[in-house]
């Protein structure tokens, strides 16, 4: 039976996986506490691919108390051999009392046999503590385990009017301090962040973590003529251009010597098909993508059903005629759009911010321009 106690460690389980500045991708990035006694007595959060997993850092730092603990673990416990044992038999070993799962883990490999093990060997399973949050954690990890592409945010800074930038693309600032460096805590959050070929060209950005500590993403831009000059900021090794396949060899020659990698996808429309940018980023292991705009690369998203959520920083400003947040097709009613679920506001200094996951009206999915 759950009680509040046993949220409360959850929760703290939570907030230690979020806190986390390194990467775990392709695996999740799980959070895990023991607790004996009534007190905390080993924490740990999943390591890179082929470091420890959360559960064993934990009992690691518990030791010998770990005998007859409470083990509170954010995503069920590994119960196959990968780079690193099973998870489950570090449980049982360390003598474990108790384990509080938050949600199952939707990897065939797993898929309740994490359970089934700890339970068959006498150690006592809940399973849907705080079931919800963590569902919100593991999301871009389920998302890539069922449909081999990553968890896509849309990202952008509009003004009142719903604008990215005025007619001629000009950018800089639409919003204040706070809400860049959110901005950047995305970034440092995200394994890729993605921008079309014309805000590469415009904006000439980094694509880097400035404002707060973390490590870089990987750097896309998503070009199909491959018109980014060699000479832009984000080239280099952590870059990958996506690029169709009748793109010019001279110009593809030329930024492969900047260290970028080049990767070919098919065209659709006036750009690159939208399913299949994102299949090329899952198959590198990118779990979570962060797509900066602007407004055709993010229509494009949207109108194949693609992108999960959307995280918006509004400033109190109005520009009249520019750049859209998204180049999308007209509706006939208001019913017919997007919206988010359950959206959070925040105030950010003089901007506000809302984000939310996108939810998709129920006729067919929009063809492709």
């Amino acid at each position: 039976m759950t009680v509040p106690a046993d949220a409360s460690q959850m929760r703290r389980a939570i907030a230690r996986a979020r806190r986390a500045l390194h990467r775990t991708s392709p695996n999740p990035r799980v959070g895990c506490v023991v607790v004996a006694d009534g007190q905390v007595v080993g924490v740990g959060v999943s390591a890179p691919p082929g470091g420890p997993h959360a559960e064993v850092q934990a009992l690691q730092q518990a030791g010998p108390r770990a005998r007859g603990a409470d083990v509170y673990v954010t995503l069920e416990p590994c119960c196959h051999r990968g780079r690193t044992p099973p998870c489950t038999e570090a449980l049982i070993a360390a003598g474990v009392a108790r384990v509080f799962v938050g949600v199952l883990d939707e990897n065939p490999r797993v898929a309740g046999g994490g359970v089934e093990r700890l339970r068959a060997a006498g150690v006592a399973v809940e399973v849907g503590i705080e079931a919800e949050a963590c569902a919100a954690l593991h999301a871009p990890f389920f998302r890539h385990i069922s449909t081999g592409r990553p968890w896509t945010l849309l990202k952008a800074a509009v003004t009142l009017d719903g604008r990215l930038a005025t007619p001629d693309g000009a950018a800089r600032w639409i919003t204040g301090p706070e809400a860049r460096r959110d901005g950047h805590k995305l970034r440092a959050w995200a394994d890729a962040v993605m921008v079309g070929a014309a805000t590469a060209r415009l904006d000439d950005p980094t694509l880097n973590v400035r404002e707060v500590r973390g490590t870089d993403p990987l750097r896309v831009v998503a070009d199909p003529d491959l018109t980014v000059p060699p000479t832009a900021r984000l080239l280099g090794p952590q870059a990958l251009l996506l690029h169709a396949a009748d793109a010019d060899p001279e110009r593809a020659r030329a930024l492969a010597d900047t260290g970028a990698t080049l990767v070919a996808v098919r065209r659709s429309g006036r750009g690159l098909d939208a399913a299949a940018m994102l299949q090329a980023l899952g198959q590198r292991g990118i779990v979570s993508v962060l797509v900066e705009g602007g407004g055709r690369l993010h229509g494009s998203l949207l109108r194949a059903r693609l992108a999960d959520e959307a995280c918006i920083y509004l400033a109190a400003r109005i520009i009249g005629p520019g750049r859209p947040l998204a180049d999308l097709p007209a509706v006939d009613a208001i019913g017919a759009g997007l919206q988010l679920a359950d959206p959070s506001w925040t105030r950010l200094g003089a901007d506000m911010r809302v984000r939310g996951r996108i939810v998709y009206p129920e006729e067919a999915p929009c063809s492709p321009d």
